[in-house]
């Protein structure tokens, strides 16, 4: 391994401080939740979509520990982003070139991005961690690491998992320094809509929240993210070799966020083998770049494996797609996409009608609907599916809409999409 190349990335081990061009300002919302546990035992597992953030999330616990008294040489981040390096080559050549001794009794940290890239990285970690209690490791990964099986039981009780979700709206907003008051947000309507739609189009990714321009924001989109995991990450991951099925499928998701997918017939669609299809699609799955909702079964509170929707997992994938943007392109769909997302949604209602989201909060459900403009008739369609649902309360998200109704003993709260997302906690506890 060349050291020279490591010290570039650990400039700190000259200048005692993290480079400005590395140190972004604005801090996610993960940021304190990690703080809490920077000198915990077990190791942190941070697991996101490509370019929302997570590097950088690093970088400022390192400019943290710097700021608090750490020797910057027990410090080491590494990438193995564009390396073949394995964990073992790693530390052993930090300890020979860098530390020059050995690592007992030393508090060391390890910041290891893109840690997935690396062959055996779970078995290997876990050998370094139980022989050295004094390590702490960081691990970053544009993947959802929690679905390897194997490395989850490798590390089982040595890992605190956190995921790092594209950047959220009360973020965006915080990052342009306006603040909105739950107990005043209709008065915010015309100032915050423009902004949510112009959100919709960028979601997800800190570095284009100010461009402006439609094609270098939808470049960036499909250069620096989904290009970059179709023809890179998977490929490298699982020998992928079908790119053009990728392609056609991410498609299809990505401008007809929320399908029902029937596998049969979408393998005799595409000309492939059925199990081929739904692996190609658990690869895009495992890459956070689709999201998987399952219909729920009421009467033995379970989830059909049948009848799947799939999203895009932020809304930008599906501007991405557009040949023009504009407010008309604000759809259903769109919204939709947002509110799962929002919601981490697992579970929608499909029997004689149908509900988005079933939102599960402890043992009371509560149905949610996406609506661009809510009717009369809407209403009364969403109060008949809640009847056969027993559920009290309902919420229909709407484009600007915002009203409570009150039907018998049912209540049904309209709230813009916008509100939605950045009070979400208090609507659904009302």
């Amino acid at each position: 391994m060349d050291i020279k190349t490591v010290a570039r990335f650990n400039e700190w081990w000259i200048t005692g401080k993290v480079s400005d061009e590395l140190f972004f300002p604005f801090k996610r919302y993960l940021f304190l939740e990690l703080l809490k546990h920077i000198n915990s035992r077990q190791m942190v597992l941070l697991a996101g979509l490509r370019r929302v953030g997570k590097t950088v999330l690093m970088y400022q616990l390192i400019d943290n520990l710097l700021k608090n008294g750490v020797m910057p040489k027990n410090i080491l981040y590494f990438s193995f982003d564009e390396t073949g390096y394995n964990v073992n080559e790693v530390i052993e050549n930090y300890q020979n070139e860098i530390l020059r001794k050995g690592l007992a009794r030393q508090k060391i940290y390890f910041f290891f991005d893109e840690i997935q890239k690396a062959k055996d990285w779970a078995n290997q970690i876990k050998i370094w961690y139980d022989l050295y209690p004094q390590l702490k490791f960081f691990l970053s990964g544009s993947a959802s690491l929690s679905l390897e099986k194997k490395s989850r039981e490798s590390l089982a009780g040595r890992l605190l998992e956190f995921v790092l979700k594209p950047l959220t709206f009360q973020e965006f907003l915080s990052i342009k320094n306006i603040q909105v008051k739950y107990s005043e947000f209709k008065i915010y309507q015309n100032k915050i809509l423009p902004l949510f739609i112009d959100y919709l189009r960028k979601s997800g990714f800190p570095e284009i929240v100010d461009q402006e321009d439609e094609q270098k924001i939808k470049l960036y989109i499909k250069n620096s993210v989904i290009d970059r995991i179709i023809y890179k990450d998977l490929p490298l991951e699982f020998g992928i070799k079908d790119l053009e099925l990728l392609g056609t499928l991410l498609n299809l998701f990505f401008t007809q966020p929320g399908i029902i997918v029937n596998f049969d017939n979408l393998s005799r669609d595409l000309k492939r083998d059925r199990k081929t299809v739904m692996n190609y699609i658990y690869y895009l799955r495992y890459s956070l770049l689709l999201r998987i909702v399952l219909n729920f079964r009421k009467g033995v509170l379970v989830a059909s494996r049948k009848m799947k929707k799939i999203y895009p997992s932020t809304t930008s994938f599906i501007f991405s797609q557009t040949d023009k943007y504009s407010e008309m392109d604000f759809s259903k769909n769109a919204l939709e996409t947002f509110v799962v997302n929002e919601l981490n949604a697992e579970y929608y209602y499909r029997k004689n009608g149908e509900v988005d989201i079933i939102y599960k909060g402890g043992k009371n459900i509560i149905p949610i609907e996406v609506k661009n403009t809510v009717a009369e008739t809407d209403i009364k369609q969403f109060k008949k599916l809640m009847d056969k649902l027993e559920c009290k309360k309902g919420i229909i998200v709407s484009r600007e809409e915002y009203n409570e109704v009150k039907l018998e003993e049912k209540t049904i709260i309209i709230i813009p999409a916008w509100a939605f997302a950045l009070f979400k906690e208090e609507i659904i506890k009302r």
